[in-house]
């Protein structure tokens, strides 16, 4: 498979010690950039702090995994509305501002309202601490659309955020995402996984019966973990070397996926006091991103250089009330500044019945059906609109290639024709 495309729109974000400005930068001929300033030195702190209260009410909403058709123009005006006062925390009432925005984004991705065609790319680039929450921002139709009176009008009008209609990847600096774009099998096809864990969880319980069940075929799966055994390679080990089993083993191809269902927590200002909640088989753990970063880098100094690319992390926040949206950032630093393939997590804490029908769906795209991760993300968001009239699935963000694939075996390669000699 060919690496992605360059990105159709570029966002930067740029911080000084008196300001903060995006620049957007569009690949098509003729569209010019755009530079805009942010309204005030604090203004993405305040965007993320309203991302949090405004999820928090949009949850509290939606009374179950699936939404009744007459509630879902009250979840769009919700989160229609959300978007619309993170742009005013943004950039104001600023109308030149406003109509600009929606110009360049209406003038780069002319067919991103259109669901035949594929879905634009979008490249959200900025330091941790500056976080923009793109996905939510309704660039692609900043008024309001009339009320909402069926499913198919709930998907159109939700198509108007960026993270409806377009592949976003998140780059984070100073953390570039390492590694290739394809993930490796094992024997039969089956790619190397690891599964950590909170066991009371329903839907980390429903996760990893997906993963033992439908998905066994198309896994190798290591753990649960936490497990019973005292013995094996603790949380801080399996991160920097995947290629270590539970019962002291080691695999040949190291985890090419580690899928975590847990809890995580970011009470404090501090992004190293972030937290990571595991339990299983009566053991529990709690271990904050600080001592995580003191234990990688014991482990870097003390073993010999990584000659393999490190798997893709993917943590599914079930619970609630447990991470805040403003620092969600933290993970990803952490797995990326490992040196991580990539990482998908949520931006918030998500629900325990969404987060595991937003994995089944992800992992039927990803897994099974072998769709480059990009597409597989935004597919299973539209997934959970279509089939759930759900808006949870937009809390998902990327810092990771959207080309990142899983290399076929030989049986599933397309047979190359035999060459013709015309000598």
């Amino acid at each position: 498979m060919n690496r992605a495309q360059p990105p159709d729109v570029v966002v930067r974000v740029v911080t000084t010690r008196d300001a903060a400005t995006l620049e957007f930068t569009a690949r098509r001929q003729g569209v010019p950039p755009l530079r805009v300033t942010l309204v005030g030195g604090d203004a993405l702190h305040r965007a993320r702090q309203e991302l949090d209260a405004g999820l928090t009410r949009l949850k509290d909403d939606l009374r179950s995994l699936a939404v009744e058709d007459k509630d879902l123009d009250p979840a769009f005006q919700s989160l229609h509305g959300l978007g619309r006062t993170l742009l005013f925390i943004l950039f104001g009432a600023q109308q030149r501002v406003l109509k600009g925005l929606q110009d360049f984004w209406r003038a780069a991705l002319p067919w991103a309202a259109n669901p035949a065609l594929p879905p634009p790319l979008v490249e959200c680039v900025g330091p941790q601490d500056s976080f923009l929450p793109l996905e939510f921002l309704p660039f692609l139709g900043i008024a309001p659309a009339p009320a909402v009176e069926n499913r198919d009008g709930f998907v159109t009008a939700c198509r108007t955020l960026v993270g409806f209609s377009c592949v976003v990847r998140r780059a984070m600096l100073p953390a570039p995402v390492r590694g290739g774009t394809t993930l490796r099998t094992g024997p039969q096809g089956r790619l190397p996984a690891r599964y950590l864990y909170y066991e009371h969880l329903d839907g980390a319980m429903a996760e990893l019966a997906w993963f033992t069940g439908p998905a066994s075929a198309h896994v190798d799966l290591e753990g649960p973990y936490p497990h019973a055994a005292d013995t094996g390679p603790g949380l801080a080990e399996q991160i920097f070397d995947p290629r270590l089993l539970l019962d002291g083993g080691r695999r040949e191809l190291p985890d090419q996926l580690q899928h975590f269902a847990c809890h995580c927590y970011t009470r404090s200002d501090d992004p190293l006091a972030a937290e990571i909640e595991l339990s299983g088989a009566g053991r529990h753990s709690r271990t904050t991103l600080r001592t995580l970063g003191a234990d990688l880098v014991t482990l870097g100094v003390t073993h010999d250089e990584r000659d393999f690319d490190l798997p893709l992390v993917v943590m599914n926040a079930c619970g609630s009330g447990r991470m805040r949206a403003q620092d969600a950032p933290s993970f990803p630093y952490l797995f990326l500044m490992n040196g991580n393939r990539g990482f998908i997590g949520t931006e918030t804490e998500i629900p325990d019945d969404v987060a595991a029908a937003f994995s089944e769906a992800l992992y039927e795209r990803f897994l099974v059906r072998r769709l480059p991760l990009g597409r597989a993300l935004l597919e299973s968001r539209q997934h959970l609109l279509h089939s759930l009239g759900n808006p949870l699935g937009l809390a998902y963000a990327a810092y990771a290639d959207p080309d990142l694939h899983i290399q076929p075996t030989t049986e599933e390669q397309p047979r190359v024709p035999a060459r013709a000699d015309h000598s």
